[in-house]
């Protein structure tokens, strides 16, 4: 049975504009009932903590930017968060999954350029950048696919405004053996650059540009490339 993790579809936080300055009691609906709360971005989380008031297993704090920060250790996506928040920016999502965007705001790139630096406007990198066929515009908001998804990271590190969250925090990264024949496949497929080697010969992948997203792992047709390192697994070619 797929269990479930609660994650925050909201980046927003101080950085974000606010309409007014709310003096209330730190509580979410309160500050909700005028005019949807006092976020200049309908959709941004209000920062008045009340899924942390509602979680039963403590598994939330609040960050210094006034963000809600959910400990994976601890949540078991029960999800009554997600039904407690008035901006329904608290969503449940595989645990196995590890990437998600961090916006669910359905307003035009000019509005949200205004309210937020992190905001996605909708631009379709992430759509374009993803090997799988993962992710769909709707409403001028990406929607990944987690049947497709395979959280390689490509959508995270393209994306020119950091929308996206990377669950993972570091990666395996690419080994190729000397059994490579320098077919280049690999290369097609990394949008990094992060490969090299002439055609025929032994290719070597740069760790530092590596992100660890498994392309070349994927293509490769002999079998030559090893995925190895941070997430505590290793592809044995």
């Amino acid at each position: 049975m797929e269990e479930y993790i609660c994650v925050l579809r909201c980046k927003g936080g101080t950085s974000a504009k606010d309409l007014f300055v709310y003096r209330g009691p730190k509580d979410c609906w309160l500050n909700y009932t005028l005019y949807k709360g006092n976020k200049a971005c309908v959709y941004g989380c209000l920062g008045e903590g009340h899924c942390i008031e509602v979680c039963p297993k403590r598994a939330i704090k609040m960050d210094e930017n006034r963000l809600p920060v959910i400990d994976p250790n601890l949540c078991d996506g029960c999800g009554i968060c997600v039904k407690e928040c008035p901006k329904n920016v608290l969503e449940l999502i595989p645990r196995s999954h590890l990437i998600y965007l961090a916006c669910k705001s359905l307003d035009a790139e000019e509005r949200v350029k205004k309210f937020c630096k992190f905001g996605c406007t909708g631009c379709g990198i992430c759509v374009e950048v993803c090997p799988y066929e993962a992710i769909v515009l709707r409403d001028n908001l990406p929607v990944i696919d987690y049947h497709k998804c395979n959280s390689c990271g490509i959508c995270f590190h393209k994306c020119p405004l950091n929308c996206f969250v990377d669950r993972a925090g570091a990666r395996p990264y690419g080994i190729i053996s000397l059994k490579c024949d320098g077919c280049g496949e690999c290369i097609k497929v990394c949008q990094f650059n992060a490969i090299e080697g002439k055609l025929g010969k032994r290719h070597t992948i740069d760790k530092a540009k590596c992100i660890g997203c498994g392309r070349c792992f994927e293509v490769c047709p002999i079998k030559a490339i090893t995925m190895a390192g941070a997430l505590g697994y290793t592809n044995a070619a």
